[in-house]
């Protein structure tokens, strides 16, 4: 990882964390300041700012190419990150300014907004958001002096092309078309950069967040444009093609262990894996690029890896950095790994048994190394940094010692299992999970 070289030098730190669950992580002190949670009282402490969290929707982190130092790669981690908060944007200019756009309020002028929902921001600038209960879609500019200027508008309440019906989610391509979930009119909007309808995907029930998967937006592996949205009352994931063809879904009951599902928002990472909030369970949900699920992350409360009720999520996919927007305030975290032992075949040892089959569960790619021993004396490294992808993987070990000599003596087998993510929190976060195999 090349982020924070020089710092690197003087703070670089394994994490060794066994019971938390770590599919995302907290940054290390020197990439936080030790703060990942920003409530009104950080965000005053910090900036020297009070600011009231109230009205919480999407976010948005980047690096803007107007405060990005070509000189230098010290600053490319420090990111801007936008929100929408109590009717306003409330947006960061470096780590030494808050700043704030607009008011609540019905009248349809460029600095009232009412109710607006989601916001994306590209690295030129260009500041799109839905003012859902003004049923309109709006583009402001980001100024040299860091402020934002509006541009232009779309919508008013209305079924043609040219007219919206509480829009909600919204995204852009690589080209900056415009992807916007018209709710009320069950279909997706596509508009280019100045806001003239392009195309349209009807028959999208009550869409209400979306994500625009797109390879040219950089820092992605997959090479597949599609989009994916949360639409039927949030509680449906749809997988949408470049025409708007559904491609995969799910549903409810395709996550068994919550009685109730409420997805939220929508982002993706480096490797095209999908990251969905979910505000009833106050978790987050992690799905591969074809909605695999993987894992699920965090429960409600205010403790390590816990949230409350969590709405907008944005990962800046360089670097692998999570925020998630909560009722309280932002959350900050790095992807991590997780995994878990699932099961040996055999259970247990004989003379008679040939071979143990591990199977690992991972919830990222990452790099396992396994050491076996008893009585805390080594027996085996059975792998090395073995680079192994998300989901089930098999890992054979052949019943014999360091030496080659097959194993005889009776007994546990310890296993130290640790895993090391290939992506954001490589180098400075390992999972370690402990486990034992008997021979009878």
């Amino acid at each position: 990882m090349r982020i924070f070289a020089k710092l690197s030098l003087i703070f670089l730190i394994t994490l060794e964390i066994s019971a938390l669950e770590s599919t995302l992580i907290v940054p290390p002190f020197q990439h936080s300041m030790g703060y990942h949670k920003a409530n009104s009282s950080i965000a005053k402490m910090v900036l020297g700012k009070k600011v009231d969290f109230h009205r919480i929707g999407g976010i948005c982190a980047l690096k803007i190419s107007q405060l990005d130092d070509k000189t230098t790669k010290d600053d490319d981690a420090i990111l801007s990150l936008f929100g929408l908060n109590n009717h306003q944007i409330i947006y960061n200019v470096g780590l030494k300014k808050l700043k704030i756009y607009g008011a609540k309020g019905r009248l349809k002028n460029p600095e009232t907004f009412y109710y607006p929902f989601d916001i994306a921001v590209t690295p030129k600038g260009s500041v799109y958001l839905t003012d859902t209960y003004n049923y309109r879609v709006m583009k402001l500019k980001y100024d040299e002096d860091d402020s934002l200027e509006y541009d232009r508008e779309l919508g008013g309440m209305g079924v043609d092309s040219a007219s919206l019906n509480l829009p909600k989610g919204l995204d852009y391509s690589a080209v900056e078309d415009i992807y916007i979930c018209d709710s009320k009119n069950d279909r997706i909007v596509v508009c280019d950069s100045t806001l003239k309808t392009k195309m349209i995907f009807d028959n999208i029930p009550s869409p209400h967040s979306i994500s625009v998967i797109d390879y040219d937006k950089k820092y992605l592996t997959v090479n597949e444009p599609l989009s994916v949205i949360v639409s039927s009352g949030r509680t449906h994931l749809l997988k949408l093609g470049p025409h708007g063809q559904i491609l995969a879904e799910i549903f409810p009951q395709d996550l068994t262990d919550y009685e109730q599902i409420d997805f939220n928002f929508i982002d993706y990472d480096y490797n095209g894996n999908i990251w969905v909030t979910d505000t009833v369970n106050s978790c987050i949900h992690k799905f591969d690029i074809n909605l695999k699920y993987i894992t699920s992350f965090g429960s409600e409360g205010t403790g390590k890896a816990q949230f409350y009720k969590p709405e907008g999520i944005s990962i800046y996919r360089k670097f692998g950095q999570v925020f998630v927007a909560e009722r309280t305030g932002f959350q900050y975290y790095w992807i991590g790994v997780d995994g878990y032992i699932r099961e040996f075949t055999p259970s247990v040892l004989t003379d008679s048994t040939e071979g143990l089959t591990i199977s690992l569960y991972t919830t990222e790619q990452c790099k396992v190394t396994i050491e076996i021993a008893k009585n805390g004396k080594k027996v085996r490294r059975l792998t090395q940094s073995l680079k192994r992808n998300i989901g089930l993987n098999y890992i054979l070990w052949d019943l014999k010692d360091e030496d080659g000599e097959r194993i005889t003596e009776k007994g546990k087998y310890d296993m130290r299992i640790t895993l090391e993510a290939l992506y954001s929190s490589r180098g400075f976060f390992s999972k370690e999970i402990k486990h034992y195999i008997e021979k009878i």
